[in-house]
C-alpha cells in the first residue's frame, strides 16, 4: 500500500480579494448562503443579537471602516470580535 504523506499549507489571501472584501464586493463562493433574517423565528424580521450581546451602532470615517475590515479578513476573525477585543484591552 503506497501512502503519501500529505502536508497542509496555510492558505493566502490576495490583496484584490481582501480589498474587494473592505470594498464591499460580494464573495466569490459557488454556493448561496441564506440571509440571517431567512433563519429568523416568525415575527423577527432582521439584525439577529445572540443572547447576551447588545447591538453599538458608530459613526466611523470610510477609510478607517475599510482598514477595520481589511485587519478583520487577515485575521479571520470579524469586526464585532476586534472591537470587543479592543474595548476589553482598555477596560
Amino acid at each position: 500500500m503506497n501512502m503519501k504523506a500529505s502536508t497542509l499549507k496555510k492558505p493566502t489571501l490576495a490583496s484584490s480579494a481582501v480589498l474587494a472584501f473592505a470594498e464591499g464586493g460580494k464573495p466569490r463562493t459557488a454556493s448561496k448562503v441564506k440571509a440571517r433574517s431567512e433563519n429568523a423565528p416568525v415575527g423577527q424580521k432582521s439584525g439577529l443579537v445572540p443572547e447576551g450581546d447588545t447591538r453599538l451602532t458608530a459613526n466611523v470615517r470610510a477609510d478607517l471602516h475599510m482598514k477595520l475590515k481589511i485587519r478583520a479578513v487577515q485575521e479571520r476573525t470579524t469586526v464585532g470580535e476586534l472591537v470587543e477585543a479592543w474595548i476589553e484591552s482598555w477596560t
